[in-house]
């Protein structure tokens, strides 16, 4: 084949030859950074191309740590609150789902400013559970809908079922109230018992209509005192109301609120602790404590948290009651008798064992009254 030649615009033969040399270099550039483009494009569809194509979901990346806030119209001293915090202490060192779990306390936050309180923590951005220990029914319904990501819960009574976000955790110690009334029942002198106890709210009601039904269900004679201090928090309206029912014969005290133990001490009588274990606090007048454990309602929360952070599945709470457990499922028991155990007899303790049994057994069924309690 001839190739005819000519004088490129370099002065050199063989200037097309040249050209055309220097065009396929350039034609291949082109190819090698389209083709290059092509596999960028291509990497990114992939990444973006939606899980149901390839038959695999999306992976979503798990949380390592968990925020819990807690706000309550009375001072953490209050067995209501310490035995939440006990609670909350005792699941975060389980460390369910591989979480690290903290909290923070906020106290004496007074129910029309529970909604400005929960607001601030909400907007933090921080918190993945908001969990309001008092009566702030109002505040978590208006802003649940507002704050869908996070799960909120009201504890305690005052509040009514009420779905999707918004849970409603309560906590009743009959069962163990119960067992303690057989106590005082089987031990009472005079015959005569009481009980101090704050508003005649359904989980204030229960615990005490059950202690005064276990004294009945050994003696049925036994007379019973009562009296509410209209108060979550006033020790010194709660010893003036236990001195008015020792003066007329109670020598075994139920003490739903702090200031009976003082007034026990100073008769020479006996109580009972609530919520927590309350015998540190008087030796020698606090028999054994209603004991309240909130664990299984944090792990409950916890697990809905993470079921709709991690599994995508929607908050729903219970529409038709509150969120609760009993003894079976160990949110109760009553505390160790101290130093009262040789003081107490054995058939007494005895009787009480099997009773609890029977109850987590559920061969006894408690009646479940939350009427307001009178005395006789």
């Amino acid at each position: 084949m001839e190739v005819k030649r000519s004088r490129g615009r370099s002065g050199n033969v063989d200037g097309s030859i040249h050209s055309f040399i220097k065009g396929e270099i350039r034609m291949k550039k082109y190819i090698w950074l389209f083709a290059a483009v092509l596999l960028a494009s291509s990497m990114v569809l992939s990444a973006c191309a939606p899980a149901a194509e390839s038959g695999e979901e999306a992976a979503v990346e798990e949380p390592t740590e968990l925020k819990i806030a807690v706000i309550t119209t009375t001072p953490k001293e209050e067995p209501w609150n310490t035995v939440l915090l006990q609670a909350l202490d005792r699941v975060a060192a389980e460390a369910p789902h591989g979480l690290e779990i903290t909290y923070t306390f906020q106290e004496l936050i007074a129910t029309p400013d529970g909604e400005r309180v929960m607001r601030e923590l909400a907007s933090s951005g921080e918190y993945g559970i908001i969990w309001g220990h008092s009566v702030y029914p109002d505040a978590i319904m208006n802003l649940a809908p507002e704050f869908p990501d996070i799960a909120f819960i009201g504890g305690g009574s005052g509040y009514e079922p009420m779905g999707d976000n918004a849970y409603w955790g309560n906590m009743f110690v009959h069962e163990s109230a119960y067992l303690l009334g057989i106590l005082a029942g089987s031990m009472t002198e005079t015959n005569v018992i009481g009980a101090v106890a704050g508003f005649p709210f359904a989980n204030v009601n229960l615990p005490i209509q059950a202690y005064k039904d276990g004294a009945r269900s050994v003696n049925p004679d036994v007379e019973f005192k009562m009296n509410y201090i209209d108060s979550w928090y006033d020790p010194a309206k709660a010893k003036e109301y236990a001195l008015a029912q020792i003066n007329a014969g109670a020598d075994y005290i139920y003490a739903e609120r702090f200031g009976p133990f003082e007034a026990a001490k100073e008769e020479g009588v006996y109580a009972f602790g609530h919520y927590a274990d309350q015998n540190e606090l008087a030796p020698d007048v606090v028999v054994s404590s209603a004991m309240a454990y909130w664990d299984p309602i944090v792990e409950y929360m916890v697990d809905e948290w993470w079921d709709y952070t991690v599994n995508g599945e929607a908050y729903d709470a219970p529409t038709d009651d509150a969120v609760h457990f009993f003894m079976a499922e160990g949110a109760t028991d009553i505390a160790p008798f101290h130093g009262f155990e040789d003081d107490i007899p054995q058939d007494v303790k005895d009787l009480i064992d099997q009773t609890r049994q029977d109850i987590i057994d559920g061969t006894l069924e408690l009646d479940i009254s939350d009427a307001e309690v009178v005395s006789d």
